[in-house]
């Protein structure tokens, strides 16, 4: 008994020791700091990214909306409820409470499709009638507007959904650039392609490409044999370069098959005057192309007949000079030379005095015309 006492004596003495221990020492409580610092920088990633989502999100939607003005109709509804969907995300980051009590209320996708189709039907068949048409296009826009009072308004839980009327503006665009356009070239006519031709021919002569030119010119024969204004370039080109033959060659195949062309008989009576073919050219230039006559015409063949000595058709032509250009003092030199050939003197004398008198001739020729001057007298 007395160990027991003894016991239960050193027990109480142990609890008064641990009481007055206790209420004289003041222990201070242990917080967790890092956990209290990693509350609070969730919190604050937490409001700077609903912050920024705030900021961010309503501009993209904007652009989203600029850079397509122009919707299908068929993708109207999805483009409605996709606003819808991304409107209730932001409002759900936001506003966590709300979200609960809109999504009670939320429209079903049905019932939203019919009230679009009904507001967007009338004007369904003008816009299919503009887009029918091949140079003037419509642009339909739709306007979703979103209700500001989703949070206050329970019954209108999701948005407001207004589908304005529908803006039809004409834009006066022939096709839109993402579209091939097929230009069908105009067939040009064959002759169209020879006057193309022949003012390519003429350009390249300007420019001395003479090669060109006759390779363009005989293009053009070959097509058209016929072609008068062609042939004459050709032979002027080959008698530029000095290629008489070739030029003769043109021409008298041009007279085979057109006899009447005068151009082309004139053209080669020059190339014959220069060989001294004198009588091809009065067998070119005969009477029947009298009536289509010009100055050149009656130069060759006065010409001509004087060279070889058949002084009666020279008179002939020189005659028609005179009348042409009278105070040219050459022709009148001519007339006196084939009068004096002839045998009249008389009027070989005063011819040769009015082309002294008109002047303008040449040094051989005043000395041609003084020297027969001077025999007339002593022979008359």
């Amino acid at each position: 008994m007395s160990v027991i006492n003894n016991m239960l004596k050193n027990i109480e003495q142990r609890e008064a020791k641990q009481v007055s221990i206790q209420e004289g020492v003041s222990v201070k409580p242990i917080y967790d700091v890092r956990n209290i610092v990693f509350k609070a920088v969730i919190l604050l990633i937490m409001l700077s990214v609903i912050f920024l989502a705030y900021l961010y999100l309503p501009t993209a939607d904007k652009k989203e909306t600029q850079r397509e003005p122009v919707l299908p109709q068929q993708k109207m509804v999805a483009v409605i409820t996709s606003n819808l969907s991304d409107s209730q995300d932001e409002k759900s980051t936001a506003e966590p409470m709300v979200e609960q009590e809109a999504v009670k209320a939320v429209i079903p996708i049905e019932q939203i499709k019919p009230k679009v189709n009904d507001l967007a039907e009338p004007k369904l068949s003008e816009a299919t009638l503009l887009v029918s048409q091949p140079v003037v296009e419509p642009v339909v826009i739709a306007e979703v507007k979103q209700s500001s009072a989703l949070a206050n308004n329970k019954e209108l839980a999701a948005s407001e959904v207004t589908v304005s009327k529908p803006k039809i503006t004409l834009m006066t665009k022939a096709k839109p650039q993402n579209t091939m356009i097929k230009s069908v070239a105009e067939a040009k006519s064959p002759q169209a392609l020879l006057v193309e031709q022949l003012a390519a021919a003429k350009q390249a002569i300007q420019f001395g490409l003479y090669n060109e030119a006759i390779s363009d010119l005989n293009v053009i024969l070959a097509q058209s044999p016929l072609h008068v204004e062609a042939r004459n370039l050709l032979a002027a080109t080959y008698f530029k370069q000095q290629d008489i033959n070739s030029a003769q060659q043109v021409l008298q195949a041009g007279i085979r098959q057109n006899p009447n062309v005068l151009e082309w008989r004139v053209m080669l009576s020059k190339i014959l005057i220069m060989q001294q073919q004198y009588e091809g050219v009065l067998l070119l230039l005969s009477d029947e192309f009298e009536p289509q006559a010009n100055l050149d015409f009656w130069v060759l063949q006065g010409t001509a007949a004087q060279s070889a000595s058949k002084h009666h058709k020279a008179l002939e032509s020189f005659k028609h000079l005179t009348k042409l250009q009278p105070s040219q003092a050459k022709w009148w030199l001519a007339l006196a030379t084939s009068k004096d050939a002839l045998g009249e003197y008389l009027d070989a004398k005063q011819l040769y005095k009015v082309a002294l008198d008109l002047g303008g001739l040449n040094t051989a020729m005043t000395q041609h015309a003084l020297q027969r001057l001077v025999a007339l007298k002593e022979a008359v």
